[in-house]
């Protein structure tokens, strides 16, 4: 008899016993913050963190919350039964993941700080709970969070599993992520299709199922692509370059469906010639060094920038040999503008610039 039968009782005991019961519900922020007030639901048990966050992110929260902003659904674990008489310092409820969203909820609602760093609804900065107009009261008031509701009245160690899990397993969302979630229109779906085309896919390293394309990287170089060569959109980069993106993507997501076509064919023909001339490894990085080139990397993002606006101008008897191209990496100069701080303005404008000077 193998191991895993001789274990069968057990493993089928444990499952059942640790089996996690949950049902989804739906709180608007007034009910909620008056069962947080009352104690019924607890934000800090043992294994939570302190409040931690500051005014200004906590003010973002308030803002993503007037303006129905999708927030992550809060984690909350049912610790008595509705029908169990406890006395009033016994919380029924308390919170597993989604700590610091209600507090920084509950404490706004107590008038414990003002908004702050507001970038969309600045005219509220500086504002309390109770200096708002009384219909974005109303609105925050009847607001509602998806809750799941977890019974962990049967094992009281469900409860701390699953804090783990879920914060263990927790993933800060990238730029690209958070574009793909806010930035909507006729852009976004372009992006996605372009991602995929199997020229760029093959000379930019994206290997399927890799963490680059899990990040969303295939959807951001694509972006990159054309808020750096759509009508030199490179000049127009000042600094802040995840803002300058979504900058770039709201903008490119108002333009016809006409101008999005000649988007689409200026991006797999652009794709194709550098493809065709400078082989499967165009965006490679290196050090030149005792007289040899020194390959650093087979994809840089800065190198991207350097060649995709060139090659988006160039008519092919232009284009030089990529040898001329890597003699570009023997200049400290140029090899400073694709390495360190490569979003940096200045860098941006002068390596497109510097490879400008070797292709025109």
């Amino acid at each position: 008899m193998s191991d895993l039968k001789k274990h069968l009782d057990s493993i089928q005991k444990k499952a059942k016993e640790r089996t996690v019961k949950t049902q989804t519900i739906e709180y608007d922020l007034e009910t909620l913050v008056k069962k947080i007030n009352r104690g019924i639901i607890r934000l800090n048990p043992e294994y939570q963190r302190k409040h931690r966050w500051s005014d200004d992110f906590s003010s973002k929260l308030i803002e993503s919350l007037i303006l129905n902003i999708p927030i992550p659904m809060v984690y909350i674990s049912q610790d008595v039964d509705v029908d169990t008489e406890v006395d009033d310092d016994i919380s029924r409820y308390s919170v597993i993941d989604g700590q610091q969203r209600l507090t920084a909820i509950s404490n706004f609602f107590k008038n414990q700080y003002c908004l702050s760093g507001l970038d969309i609804l600045f005219e509220l900065n500086n504002s309390f709970y109770k200096d708002l107009p009384p219909f974005l009261i109303r609105r925050l008031e009847e607001r509602t969070i998806k809750c799941l509701r977890i019974d962990s009245t049967v094992d009281a160690q469900v409860k701390y599993d699953i804090f783990e899990r879920l914060n263990s397993g927790s993933v800060k969302l990238e730029a690209q992520e958070l574009r793909n979630a806010t930035c909507r229109g006729p852009f976004k779906k372009l992006i996605k299709e372009l991602a995929k085309d199997e020229t760029f896919v093959n000379i930019a390293k994206l290997a399927p199922d890799s963490a680059r394309v899990k990040k969303m990287e295939d959807e951001e170089l694509v972006l990159r692509f054309f808020s750096m060569t759509y009508q030199q959109g490179y000049k127009d980069y000042k600094g802040k370059f995840k803002q300058f993106l979504t900058d770039k993507m709201d903008y490119f997501n108002k333009l016809d469906t006409q101008e999005l076509l000649l988007m689409k064919e200026s991006f797999s023909s652009t794709m194709e010639k550098i493809y065709t001339y400078y082989g499967e490894s165009p965006f490679s990085k290196y050090r030149f060094e005792d007289g040899k080139f020194i390959l650093m990397s087979s994809f840089n993002a800065a190198v991207f920038d350097s060649i995709v606006y060139p090659f988006s101008r160039l008519d092919p008897e232009k284009i030089p040999n990529y040898d001329d191209y890597q003699n570009l990496f023997k200049d400290p100069v140029f090899f400073n503008l694709v390495e360190g701080s490569v979003n940096d303005a200045a860098k941006v404008t002068k390596r497109i610039e510097e490879t400008l000077k070797l292709l025109v």
